[in-house]
Formats: structure tokens, C-alpha cells, sequence
């Protein structure tokens, strides 16, 4: 199966990084499209997981569970959640 990415292409998010020379980033791309669909997945889980390790351990450890989690939910997707 052939990826139909593009190496320079990045999430619609409305801004680009574009710190790396072109070269490296076909290189990097050309080496992430070596691996399986399944590693690429797994390696979007991990960083996933790092991130919400990352937002946690941020966090005021004096809060209660309802304000860690509220806290945790505004800083990791950006909404306020009223639980």
C-alpha cells in the first residue's frame, strides 16, 4: 500500500514548523513510511499517552480529583468540562 502523505504536509491546524531543511524531512518521512501502519499507530498511542503524562504531572497535586480532572481536561483538549 502507498502512502498518499505528502513529507511537508502537517495537521490542518493552521500553522507549520518548518525548522528542518527539505531533505531531512523526506528523509524522516521516507523512514516513518518504512514501518507498518501498526507501529506508526502504536507510536501515535505512545505519544499520546506522553502527553497526557506530561499534562498530569503539571498539575496542582493539592486539588481534588473533580478539579485535577476538570484542569486536566481544559489543558489537554481546550474545553472546560463541569464535572
Amino acid at each position: 500500500m502507498v502512502s498518499r502523505i505528502e513529507p511537508d504536509r502537517y495537521a490542518n491546524t493552521g500553522f507549520a514548523v518548518k525548522d528542518t531543511a527539505p531533505e531531512i524531512n523526506a528523509m524522516i518521512f521516507a523512514a516513518m513510511m518504512c514501518r507498518t501502519p501498526e507501529e506508526r499507530l502504536m507510536m501515535g498511542f505512545d505519544m499520546a499517552a506522553t502527553a497526557r503524562k506530561l499534562v498530569w504531572s503539571s498539575l496542582d497535586p493539592q486539588g481534588t480529583e473533580a478539579e485535577r480532572r476538570a484542569e486536566f481536561c481544559r489543558r489537554f483538549y481546550g474545553i472546560h468540562c463541569p464535572w
